[in-house]
């Protein structure tokens, strides 16, 4: 028989919503809580689920179009145990079309979930999570899997750009990849399909039937030692419900923690390890955010993220909470590579890049030329260049300083760096020289705000690092360097250094930097413009660190000397300043006592 499932209430006050995109096609089977549409409200792309298990017959509309809430979105044809669907038309809420079905009856044996059809069994879509603070997309840069390929779970199984940054994204799953969704280079939105898995254990469709009494699952649900109630008197958010079912859980046998005896995350983790439920700290996404005042979208956002409502205070209309209230108080925690996934990228070496960021070549010409691929991080520093030069007013000032007490004072110190395990280069001491000199010429660390016509001068000397990657130029920044010390100051830019190379940088570490330095010198060169990293004013260059004859007391001496470099926006400080401000930074690398 026909369903006909009807475009549920997706906001408080919405009456539409445009779709955005179509999971599935007339005459595809879908299984219950499988995603069938992308739907747009309140700024927001929102999951349709299924209702039900079986054939879609019809969808109500192109991708695009706007479709009012109460009517039609799709028509599945069910079957089996569905075919007790209501007859009528009606109207399903968000809640209602993801809840679980009805527990089974309690027994002394193994929970058993009726079959699934065949058609959806083991069948898991893995959409791209949210993967940095206010980002809505990343860019697929490359896959370290391919179809067909079983992978473990944790196994890396894709690099995605997202500021700069390359955040490599872990497998939820065991399984066969059944389906890529998109090619690198192709962008994809946040909880939109990343990954079709297909011989998931316990995915959506996959039978629990062969579950054994003695196997984890069995003896994780003692169904004799606690009354069960029916699912549908059981409180739980509708990702609750899904993850019990997933984990062969029957729910209405959890004895929940939360408010008014809402059943959390941390009680089905209880439940299935065999232990009495304890009232536990919320853990990521099990908040309950029912009472916030917020679209029904954005509290399953909140949910997805792990974000507590209770602490946000809205900026919309009437304080109410909104989508970008939610993703600024959002954790980020890139995983970092396991060795699994090591192995698995060395099976597909043409994923790689080369030092210079960019991919191998790939396509040959007729004629004997190459061509790469202008993508990911080379692209995204291409972008951000361009944007600079066409903002920023570009001056450089150049000076040299002589590095030889510098030198000298780290060389009297490598005794107690390395008791301290700590590697000191002499890049430590020119970020102590950089801020404190930034405190006597504040303008250096600001920012312009063109549409407010304010010069934004920053309390915090957020120093970025420029790191070679083979990936690419990343900067990462190290955080109130005011604040802290030489040794510091050490420990943190090797961190900095180390997690870039290894691409398990935090997008946290790229973001709301004030000024940048750009080591070139141990590569070469006596001279250099660089970039501003904009929005930033400056940017300071250091050269080659040589032997040069200098003059000293009227004597010609060796010295160790190094040229600085700073580019700056003319449009917020003189040359005169940068002039003023280059002399402060060589007094202080000059006599390092002053860096202590």
């Amino acid at each position: 028989m026909n369903f006909e499932f009807n475009l549920p209430d997706i906001g408080e006050g919405l009456v539409e919503g445009e779709i955005v995109k179509w999971f599935v096609k007339v005459g595809e089977t879908v299984t219950e809580h499988q995603p069938l549409a992308a739907v747009l409200t309140d700024k927001a792309e929102v999951e349709i689920p299924s209702p039900k298990t079986g054939r879609i017959v019809a969808l109500h509309g192109k991708p695009g179009e706007k479709i009012k809430v109460h009517t039609p979105l799709a028509t599945i044809e069910v079957g089996g145990a569905a075919a007790e669907a209501p007859k009528k038309k009606e109207a399903v809420s968000v809640e209602n079309a993801v809840a679980a079905p009805q527990a089974p009856p309690a027994s002394a044996t193994a929970v058993v979930e009726p079959p699934a059809p065949a058609s959806g069994a083991g069948t898991f879509v893995f959409n791209l999570p949210d993967i940095g603070e206010g980002l809505v997309e990343g860019e697929l840069v490359k896959w370290f899997v391919k179809e067909g390929e079983k992978v473990e779970e944790n196994q890396a199984i894709a690099a995605v750009l997202t500021d700069k940054a390359e955040v490599e994204i872990p497998s939820p799953k065991t399984g066969t990849i059944a389906k890529l969704h998109a090619k690198p280079g192709e962008k994809v939105k946040v909880h939109s399909p990343l990954v079709t898995y297909g011989g998931v254990r316990g995915s959506v469709g996959t039978s629990a039937q062969s579950v054994k009494a003695d196997s984890p699952k069995a003896a994780a649900a003692p169904a004799a030692t606690r009354p069960s109630k029916p699912a549908s008197e059981v409180l739980a958010t509708p990702m609750i419900r899904k993850m019990a079912k997933d984990q062969g859980i029957d729910i209405g046998q959890v004895q929940g923690t939360g408010p008014q005896g809402r059943v959390l995350e941390t009680d089905l983790k209880s439940f299935k390890s065999g232990g009495s439920p304890a009232v536990a700290a919320p853990s990521r996404g099990v908040f309950d955010n029912s009472g916030a005042n917020a679209t029904p979208a954005v509290k399953k956002l909140a949910t997805d993220l792990g974000v507590d409502l209770s602490r946000i205070t809205g900026t919309g209309p009437g304080g109410r909470i909104s989508e970008n209230d939610v993703r600024a108080m959002a954790p980020l925690a890139p995983a970092a590579p396991t060795a699994t996934a090591t192995t698995s990228r060395q099976e597909h070496p043409t994923a790689s890049t080369t030092a210079s960021g960019y991919p191998p070549v790939s396509i040959s010409r007729q004629n004997g030329d190459t061509t790469v691929p202008f993508s990911g991080i080379r692209r995204k520093i291409a972008e951000k260049m361009q944007q600079s030069k066409r903002t920023v007013a570009h001056v450089t000032h150049v000076d040299e300083c002589d590095m030889t007490a510098v030198l000298a004072l780290r060389e009297k110190l490598k005794p107690e760096a390395a008791k301290r395990g700590v590697k000191l280069t002499f890049l430590p001491f020119i970020v102590r020289a950089l801020s404190k000199s930034l405190s006597e010429f504040p303008m250096f660390n600001s920012s312009l705000d063109e549409s407010a016509g304010e010069i934004v001068i920053k309390r915090r000397h957020n120093v970025g690092i420029a790191v070679a990657a083979p990936q690419g130029l990343v900067v990462p920044n190290i955080k109130s360097a005011q604040d802290k010390d030489v040794w510091s100051l050490a420990t943190e830019i090797s961190t900095l250094a180390e997690k870039v190379r290894a691409k398990t940088i935090e997008v946290s570490s790229l973001q709301d930097g004030t000024i940048t330095i750009t080591n070139i010198g141990p590569i070469g060169g006596l001279f250099a413009t660089p970039i501003v990293n904009h929005p930033e004013v400056a940017i300071l260059g250091l050269m080659k660190l040589a032997k040069r004859p200098v003059v000293r007391d009227g004597k010609v001496v060796a010295r160790d000397v190094m040229n600085l470099v700073l580019s700056f926006d003319h449009r917020i400080v003189d040359g005169a300043d940068a002039a003023s401000f280059m002399n402060t930074i060589i007094k202080h690398l000059e006599n390092p006592q002053t860096l202590l």
